[in-house]
């Protein structure tokens, strides 16, 4: 299933690690065993879709925000969660300092369902593969030079993982690794 056309100006996390050099994130913390969670999708399917969806919101909250020059990244907090969500404030807030401005498109497409646990807890409740392109976006610093690191490849298969906020009944980014850079 392929996320609508053209979703402006947004690539997570591999927009965040190009700016800012930063290697993937640890592991995230073992869920609490005494924490309950009921599965809030039927099957695979159902999880795939949502899981789209979610990536969809996330990377138009991104868009925003960059276009915006990453002033007010607490944004974000409506579509990610955790250390994920802390990492990428950060370096929202430094493509803020530079003066950043993005313009352009970044299309994600392709994605497949890695994992969905329907047990346990709500904490890396899916996990998909999907891949990305960036290759129209463009990032720049206020005096015009590009931000973008130089040989950035312009399509990576991406690793995507989603929280369940049981509150708000939303899938939430809790992490993003580039799978394979330079192929999709």
């Amino acid at each position: 299933m392929r996320l609508p056309n053209l979703v402006y100006a947004a690539g997570g996390a591999l927009l965040l690690a190009l700016l800012s050099g930063c290697a993937p994130s640890d592991a995230s913390p073992p869920p609490d065993p005494a924490a309950t969670f009921v599965a809030p999708y039927a099957n695979d399917e159902e999880a795939l879709a949502a899981a789209e969806e979610a990536y969809a919101e996330y990377t138009r909250v991104m868009a925003v925000i960059l276009t915006d020059g990453g002033e007010n990244a607490t944004r974000l907090e409506t579509v990610a969660a955790g250390d994920f969500l802390e990492a990428s404030i950060g370096g929202l807030e430094e493509f803020e300092s530079k003066g950043g401005r993005a313009s352009g498109r970044v299309v994600n497409s392709d994605f497949q369902l890695q994992r969905y646990s329907s047990s346990g807890s709500a904490s890396e409740v899916i996990t998909v593969y999907l891949c990305s392109n960036v290759s129209a976006l463009v990032l720049k610093n206020a005096e015009g030079e590009s931000l973008v690191a130089e040989g950035r490849p312009d399509m990576s298969i991406l690793q995507a993982t989603f929280d369940f906020d049981n509150q708000r009944a939303v899938l939430l980014v809790s992490d993003v690794d580039v799978w394979s850079a330079g192929e999709c």
